[in-house]
């Protein structure tokens, strides 16, 4: 009896082992470029996992809006205007409504360019693992809002309607010539109040740069808008 017993405690010592101990479930439903709210108090971290440090904790049912997904079952989000990484597993999905208000989806698709600023850039790069050209840059951002362009400057300058230099939005893609080489050559993400996103060089891979310099007015090629 007391063999069968042990054999029957270790059966299940092993399972829970094998399987783990209970979890939250899982947050591979949730959408990106829409809002969602936790469902308990959540950290606000600086990086994707616990190894980060946190800026504060959010209350249970706190509303905020899905950028991407990260990894580590983390993802990037914006809260009462800070952006930080959340556990998806505490955010339940809210509204069925993909983008509401003053947020549109072209906010949404500057905001994910901004969250890769610092990532290195790399000739003909796509991912954030190898890096990104600045096409490979907007192609990739385009993606995680489930919008899939080509990985080529004439190919991304066909796509939607162009838009004057007036008329810009969050989103739109801004497009320069002469830069690298003899016409159309360079693209960038158009973020607001003349500043845009884009994958530059070597030296300074993702960045925010201020549009109205000489060097980019000079070079200024048009803009088309996707979204």
């Amino acid at each position: 009896m007391t063999t069968r017993i042990v054999g029957v405690a270790f059966a299940l010592l092993l399972a829970f082992v094998t399987l783990g101990a209970p979890t939250p479930a899982a947050a591979s439903h949730l959408r990106t470029g829409a809002y969602a709210r936790t469902t308990t108090a959540v950290n606000l971290r600086s990086g994707p996992s616990t190894s980060y440090r946190y800026y504060y904790t959010m209350r249970s049912g706190s509303s905020v809006w899905v950028i991407r997904y990260a990894r580590n079952g983390y993802y990037y989000v914006k809260h009462n205007g800070n952006y930080g990484y959340a556990y998806g597993s505490y955010l339940s999905q809210g509204s069925t409504s993909t983008y509401s208000g003053s947020y549109s989806k072209g906010q949404a698709i500057a905001n994910t360019g901004k969250s890769y600023v610092g990532y290195r850039y790399a000739y003909y790069g796509n991912t954030p693992s190898e890096g990104f050209s600045c096409v490979g840059f907007t192609q990739w951002v385009y993606r995680q809002h489930g919008i899939y362009i080509p990985e080529r400057l004439g190919g991304q300058a066909s796509m939607g309607v162009w838009v004057s230099r007036s008329n810009l939005r969050p989103g739109d893609l801004v497009f320069y010539q002469n830069t690298v080489w003899s016409g159309l050559s360079h693209v960038g993400i158009y973020v607001g109040n003349n500043y845009m996103v884009h994958s530059g060089s070597p030296r300074t891979g993702v960045n925010v740069a201020y549009m109205g310099y000489s060097y980019w007015t000079s070079r200024w090629y048009g803009a088309r808008r996707l979204v």
